[in-house]
């Protein structure tokens, strides 16, 4: 777990920014929408507003000898000289997919089928996507962009540059562990991590939906009670529900590009942070 911290200046009150996260890709397995995922890259790059987080599971990511290959569930694009080295293929058409983007990266955080690569087949393909967002985005190669599994981003916006007024937006992200087949069982965690987690917005992904939860802790401050709003989203994905999801009996899930709206200059604030699905 790692906190990154980024810092904007010269910020005005209509100012508005638009975050998206891009994650549970699946990108090589043939459920995975790729006009749908090269759509959202292409609306990112037009906004000259708009940032992103990497959530994980950015491509499948099962080699050959994994038990969980099936050939029939690789993506059209995969030949025969791709399986060789199927992982790689899956990385670079990745990273070739999100350079217009790579430069508007806040972080990526791993996904499960990225650890599992490294646990199994000691390849650090997390590693490999982190370094080649920064070699694409233009940033240096000490610039922290990998939090791991889970990890803060600290949005700082300053009214000037001498950083004497401005607003903190916290977001805790986490790539997420809830499964099943119900609604039930991810709200409930949700709700947990939003009790746990002293943040204003909350970002998992895994279980591909893509839901909004708000809830709320109360405080005192001054002689005044009054209650902090905590946002939770999920994350969406760009897998539909055919292979896997099909033969465990899932219910479909709709794809989805949920994304937040950042007003970090809003008097209230509960309005400085807006999710869209």
């Amino acid at each position: 777990m790692k906190i990154i911290r980024h810092h904007w200046h010269e910020v005005q009150r209509p100012d508005c920014w638009t975050l998206y996260p891009i994650g549970d890709v699946h990108l090589g397995n043939a459920a995975c929408d790729e006009r749908m995922f090269r759509a959202a890259v292409q609306r990112i790059a037009d906004d000259d507003r708009a940032l992103w987080i990497g959530m994980g599971d950015y491509c499948d990511f099962i080699n050959m000898s994994d038990p969980r290959f099936c050939a029939e569930s690789l993506s059209p694009w995969v030949k025969m000289a791709h399986l060789v080295d199927l992982a790689g293929a899956q990385k670079d058409r990745f990273l070739d997919i999100v350079e217009p983007i790579a430069g508007k990266c806040l972080g990526l955080v791993e996904g499960n089928h990225e650890r599992s690569i490294n646990k199994y087949y000691e390849r650090n393909i997390y590693s490999n996507i982190v370094t080649g967002i920064k070699e694409r985005g233009g940033f240096d190669a000490d610039t922290a962009l990998a939090f791991g599994y889970s990890g803060w981003l600290m949005l700082h916006f300053y009214r000037s540059e001498k950083r004497t007024r401005g607003s903190l937006i916290r977001i805790y992200l986490h790539h997420g562990f809830v499964g099943g087949k119900l609604a039930g069982a991810k709200a409930l965690n949700m709700q947990r991590i939003l009790w746990n987690h002293e943040c204003d917005l909350a970002v998992m992904g895994h279980s591909h939906n893509s839901a909004v939860q708000i809830e709320a802790v109360e405080r005192v401050k001054g002689n005044r009670i009054e209650q902090e709003h905590r946002i939770g989203m999920f994350g969406g994905t760009f897998m539909s529900g055919a292979g896997y999801a099909e033969v465990k009996g899932y219910f479909p899930l709709p794809l989805t590009q949920p994304h937040v709206l950042l007003r970090p200059g809003a008097k209230e604030h509960r309005d400085r942070i807006r999710v869209v699905s």
